[in-house]
């Protein structure tokens, strides 16, 4: 269904490559009129200060695997092929036969199109125009040089792109007719799949790779080499490699993350216009409640009623593809579990007290190391691909699935979650929202449980540990008011010291804690002259202690998850209490909020 599905794209699509075609660094372009002169020497389009044109201009040429066999590409190649141009490490007599061939081939291109500019390359050679044009300054073997012809690109013109058709498909041609598996019809089958996919779009991968491989006998059914038990036509063959070449590498139907070992690919036949990657990494107030509205409210248009979502996740290993998820399914369902995706991971911003929604490539960001600033200076998340980055390969592939396939996270990605979290000592809203996906899609919670996961705080929630997290979120508060109004400089907060074994043993912590929150209201109380403070955190103290019949001890892996959910959504809760007061909407008894220096954005640094 894959390889069909690529096929009706590039049926349906404009925006396909044509067959035998992909995007190339071409370094070298030679202009010449229509009666073959050239103008002027060799033109240089490589600029060093830019990465994209460092080797040469990207340039759609004609393209196809070449191996050891002398084999032309049309209107497009390097100097050996275009001029017989000898370098060191070169056999001539090979450069001669490489020379000799392009000649032949763009006499026949002449011939088969004498209304394109094959006329006019001829011209070129059989004039000696060719041995006219010297080496520039810093070529080397492997530069691509192109012809113009009177101002026009003479390899994507139609003549070229009919002729190379069908030179590049007879090249890949097995001799024999058959079913093809991908159309069903009769027709001339390859021996091998006509194009490769360059290796910088295969995360993995060490060389370009193509997508059905049989290039050893020990590999194929009945020790049958190449494409004998997968018929493919021709036609099949050039049209879901070209689509799906031309997808990887558009930024708008595609996206990795470096460092990831998987890169997406999406595409929707029917006419939506819907871009699922843009929903979930640019989320927009207005579509994710269209999208959780949609389904209750029949909004959906029926132009995405009637389309299909298809989207192929890969990777490379060595020189092969390895497909790691397909999807096909109508549109509406992908959007419906994109809304349930919102609705699962959103989460309140402890600092702001606003319900936000996290950028999926920010929620992979936040599964690596946190790297705290120097002296004061905000800190900043670990780039992806980075040396001690700690960020799983495959967080990426996993956040994907949970997305567009409602599927749960799994446990090693969560465990690794909580992992950075007490190492790092940085929760944030980003990081709380993964931990609230990881629990809401977790398969061992009940329905009860996983209702109360809430993305603010919920006092109903008498799961122990989520209480635990909130004692230990009011006492780290408690402490902090103590010490500022005291006056005295807190070298280390309470959660600071605490925290990371407070999540794996609660009881330890909080039995301890408790006895410490004494002496912090007995001096509320007293010297610093502030009773009714210490009122307030007592009986928020003493309310969340009721709720619990006996504090957990050591914990499991969801009970690791309440318990930091639980102090995330504490602290947010008390700051917005505090807002509230402080704009007038309602009254609080806890002290107002601190004067504090403005803190990093979630979003850290950018990959």
């Amino acid at each position: 269904m894959l390889l069909q599905r690529l096929v009706e794209y590039a049926d349906t699509s404009d925006e396909v490559i044509p067959p035998f075609y992909a995007y190339k660094p071409v370094r070298w372009i030679l202009n010449i009129d229509a009666d073959g002169v050239a103008d002027g020497d060799l033109t240089d389009t490589a600029e060093r200060s830019d990465p994209q044109r460092r080797f040469g201009t990207p340039h759609l040429v004609p393209a196809v695997t070449r191996t050891v066999a002398i084999a032309p590409v049309l209107a497009v190649d390097n100097g050996e092929y275009l001029f017989g141009w000898v370098t060191d490490g070169a056999k001539p007599d090979r450069v001669a036969k490489q020379h000799d061939a392009f000649r032949d081939l763009i006499k026949r291109w002449a011939a088969a199109e004498p209304d394109g500019p094959g006329p006019a390359i001829v011209a070129f050679y059989h004039n000696g125009h060719d041995r006219r044009v010297e080496q520039p300054p810093g070529w080397s073997r492997g530069d691509l040089i192109r012809f113009r012809v009177a101002g026009r690109d003479a390899a994507t013109t139609d003549a070229a792109q009919r002729f190379w058709a069908t030179v590049a498909g007879d090249r890949k041609n097995s001799g024999s007719s058959g079913l093809c598996l991908v159309c069903g019809r009769t027709q001339p089958l390859l021996k091998t799949i006509p194009q490769q996919i360059p290796q910088r779009w295969l995360p993995g991968a060490t060389q370009g790779a193509s997508l059905v491989s049989v290039n050893e006998a020990v590999h194929g059914y009945e020790l049958q080499k190449f494409l004998a038990h997968t018929p493919i036509c021709a036609g099949c063959g050039l049209k879901f490699m070209t689509a799906l070449t031309g997808l990887l590498a558009d930024p708008r139907h595609s996206t990795t993350l470096s460092g990831q070992n998987a890169r997406l690919a999406w595409w929707v036949l029917g006419g939506s216009t819907f871009d699922p990657w843009a929903a979930l990494d640019q989320p927009d107030a207005a579509v994710i409640q269209r999208l959780i509205a949609g389904p209750a409210t029949g909004s959906a248009t029926s132009v995405d009623e009637l389309s299909t979502y298809c989207a192929v996740t890969v990777g490379g290993n060595v020189a092969r593809v390895m497909v790691r998820d397909w999807v096909e399914q109508p549109l509406p369902r992908i959007q419906g579990n994109i809304a349930a995706w919102f609705l699962d991971c959103a989460i309140v911003d402890d600092r702001t007290g606003e319900l936000v929604h996290p950028r999926i490539s920010h929620l992979a960001r936040v599964a690596g190391r946190w790297e705290g600033g120097r002296d004061g200076a905000n800190g900043t998340w670990t780039k992806f691909g980075a040396s001690g980055e700690d960020r799983p390969p495959d967080t990426f592939h996993d956040l994907l699935g949970a997305a567009l396939l409602h599927r749960p996270l799994p446990p090693k990605l969560l465990n690794h979650l909580i992992h950075r979290i007490r190492a790092d000592g940085r929760l944030d809203a980003a990081r709380a929202g993964l931990i609230r996906l990881g629990l809401r899609r977790h398969p061992g919670l009940s329905d009860r449980d996983r209702e109360r996961l809430t993305p603010t705080l919920h006092v109903d929630n008498t799961q122990p540990a989520y209480i635990s997290g909130r004692i230990f979120a009011v006492l780290d508060d408690l402490q902090r008011t103590v010490s500022r109004v005291a006056d005295q400089k807190l070298n280390t907060t309470f959660a600071e010291r605490y925290f990371a074994r407070a999540v794996d043993n609660p009881r330890v912590v909080l039995v301890s804690g408790r006895r410490t929150a004494t002496a912090w209201l007995k001096r509320l109380r007293g010297p610093l002259r502030r009773p009714g403070w210490a009122v307030a955190y007592e009986r928020r103290l003493d309310d969340l202690f009721t709720h619990l019949d006996t504090i957990p001890g050591t914990a499991v892996l969801t009970d690791k998850a309440q318990f930091i959910l639980g102090y995330h959504q504490q602290r947010a809760a008390l700051r917005t209490e505090r807002s509230a007061a402080a704009a007038k909407q309602t009254d609080t008894d806890l002290p107002p909020e601190p004067d504090e220096q403005p803190q990093t954005s979630d979003e850290g640094d950018e990959a």
